[in-house]
């Protein structure tokens, strides 16, 4: 996002880097939510910060004398996704040598993230709908009811509308989760930000490796600004790094840019400075094929990222549109 996060100890304040005025409204209506017991669902494509943000919630809620607890839906194996989430009772299945708190339990009086929620099993989307409703679950195997107090943000880079119309995910989960959504738009609508968020990194690099920093050829700064970015501030902070450690002390040109975001295959927008990018330059030599898949994801971007406007918008039904995307998506 046109913010990250420099967060190597718990409790210090999340750092944002914007001058993006969506950002900074974004940003206000997290001070507003922090300190009340909404849920919030966070969502955006990957790597635009939706962790970043969650705890920058909690460190200004009045949860942040605790630890935010944070878990990553569809990074657990679903036959343990309950016991991450509740904990278990001591012989509650094989392999329970003893008693588990979970992150429900471990997240009283503080916040619980839920990170990637469109991956939660069917099965335990029902009783995570119980938890979230009445504050108060059973560990596995356990017959106890414990009630907490915790705060919870989920956030998913997925359309959970679209979900819920394929049967993937529960309606009233959705409703439950989803009484405050903040969306967090991708670093190509924030484009103005890139120079401040290379800036940032290359000197928080620099700094923790003890290597010297790196200057940009305003020809570099102006190429990685017309760049997509679709691996968002991650891939942005990865592209620094890479620099930092490659070129320490020296400028960077364009020279040293990798081939996939300087090569033929982009489609610069012509004004990356204003805030809708309502031209594309189409350079000769590539596909038909990537054309399309350029322009649809400049018209999504161009309307937040509503499926319905871009497929009146490019002449064709959203069906076609998903199924377009699906496509991209499996490359």
């Amino acid at each position: 996002m046109n913010s990250d996060t420099k967060q190597r100890e718990e409790g210090k304040k999340p750092v944002f880097i914007t001058q993006n005025q969506v950002m900074k409204d974004l940003l206000a209506k997290v001070k507003l939510v922090a300190n009340t017991k909404a849920t919030l669902l966070l969502t955006g494509e990957n790597g635009t910060g939706k962790e970043v943000l969650a705890r920058l919630v909690h460190y200004y809620s009045s949860r942040s004398n605790k630890d935010m607890i944070a878990i990553n839906c569809g990074a657990i194996p679903s036959e343990l996704v309950e016991s991450e989430l509740f904990g278990h009772e001591k012989g509650a299945f094989t392999g329970a040598s003893e008693k588990k708190e979970g992150c429900f339990e471990l997240a009283d009086k503080s916040t619980l993230f839920l990170d990637e929620i469109g991956e939660m099993p069917s099965d335990i989307q029902v009783k995570l709908l119980r938890a979230v409703e009445l504050r108060a679950f059973r560990r596995v195997g356990g017959k106890k009811e414990i009630d907490v107090d915790t705060r919870i943000i989920s956030a998913t880079n997925k359309e959970l509308v679209d979900q819920i119309k394929s049967g993937n995910f529960r309606e009233d989960l959705f409703y439950r989760l989803n009484v405050i959504e903040l969306n967090i738009p991708p670093l190509r609508k924030r484009r103005g930000d890139i120079p401040l968020l290379i800036d940032y990194y290359q000197n928080d690099v620099s700094e923790s490796y003890q290597m010297d920093p790196i200057e940009f050829s305003d020809e570099c700064l102006g190429i990685l600004k017309s760049y997509d970015w679709p691996g968002n501030v991650r891939e942005l902070k990865n592209i620094v790094e890479r620099f930092v450690v490659l070129y320490s002390g020296k400028e960077v040109g364009p020279d040293a840019i990798p081939s996939h975001i300087k090569g033929g295959d982009n489609i610069y927008p012509v004004n990356f400075e204003s805030e809708f990018d309502k031209y594309i330059q189409i350079p000769i030599g590539i596909s038909l094929a990537e054309v399309e898949r350029k322009v649809i994801n400049h018209t999504l971007s161009s309307v937040d990222n509503n499926k319905t406007e871009a497929s009146k918008i490019l002449g064709f039904s959203r069906k076609t549109l998903h199924n377009k995307l699906e496509r991209y998506a499996k490359g």
